[in-house]
């Protein structure tokens, strides 16, 4: 877990916080998920009157909705919250003997919408980006990786004919190398693709800001981040295949083809045909 859980940030609750998170680790959830709710929680129990443990469900809910946020950052502190306490309650090994959360008022997002970047918007950024982002880049729109698969992405995963990639919740998928992916990686150095300093893989965060600084102030693409290349390779795979969903989750490494149909914006086989008929603008 990257995200540290002691008493310094959760005065009141951090043992039980600490065996929520191992407890999400053994489900297989995933560590950006997991630092997430450790975030919250232990917030949460530093602004509490008394603590998350001794909160009542008034309290929880002003917890939760102060200050001006989203409301998909409501819904994400609400699961965080009736997880940990719906963890801590089960009959079968219960660490607190009630449940504030039980009675939480149910958080609504609204569907997401797909909104990749535009094909020129592509362009100008793989003529003008620096190195190493511009790889990464070529990853996001032509693999369809995410920032902590490019995070955990060894030069020796990737092969003319297929990446390795290693997902989100432990899980991994092989997917069609592009040929411009190919181009940029086949004479990189061994060892991580993206690294820190001293050499050693740069965690998600560290690509995700970096990635979306050099996009949104260098390049000057204000409103672009990396999770918009990635809407952009959902979008064209699926034309390219044919609009075949199945494909497009697949390479997209999805669970549910419903969180799959929120990457494919309308735009008037085989997965490597899909991936090789992408129109990357180099």
């Amino acid at each position: 877990m990257t995200y540290t859980v002691d008493a310094a940030n959760a005065p009141h609750s951090h043992e039980l916080i600490i065996g929520f998170v191992r407890y999400l680790a053994g489900l297989g959830r995933a560590e950006s998920t997991r630092d997430t709710y450790a975030d919250e929680l232990c917030r949460l129990d530093r602004q509490l009157p008394e603590g998350l443990l001794y909160a009542c469900v008034d309290e929880l809910v002003d917890g939760i909705h102060t200050g001006r946020r989203s409301a998909a950052h409501i819904a994400k502190i609400t699961a965080a919250v009736t997880g940990f306490f719906g963890w801590a309650t089960r009959p079968a090994d219960p660490r607190l003997d009630f449940n504030p959360a039980a009675d939480l008022p149910r958080a609504t997002v609204k569907p997401r919408r797909p909104r990749p970047i535009t094909t020129d918007e592509l362009a100008d950024i793989l003529r003008r980006a620096r190195e190493p982002m511009r790889t990464w880049y070529l990853l996001a729109a032509g693999n369809g990786l995410r920032c902590i698969e490019i995070s955990r992405l060894d030069r020796a995963d990737l092969t003319e004919e297929a990446t390795w990639i290693h997902g989100k919740g432990g899980k991994e998928r092989i997917v069609p190398t592009h040929p411009a992916v190919w181009a940029a990686v086949k004479d990189l150095p061994s060892g991580p693709i993206a690294r820190t300093r001293a050499g050693a893989h740069a965690d998600r965060v560290q690509v995700q800001e970096r990635a979306n600084y050099h996009l949104q102030t260098t390049l000057g693409h204000k409103t672009v981040s990396m999770h918009r290349l990635r809407h952009w390779h959902g979008t064209y795979v699926h034309q390219a295949a044919g609009g075949d969903i199945r494909v497009t989750q697949e390479l997209l490494g999805h669970a549910n083809p419903n969180t799959t149909s929120t990457y494919v914006a309308t735009i008037g086989g085989a997965k490597a045909a899909a991936v090789h008929a992408l129109p990357l603008p180099i």
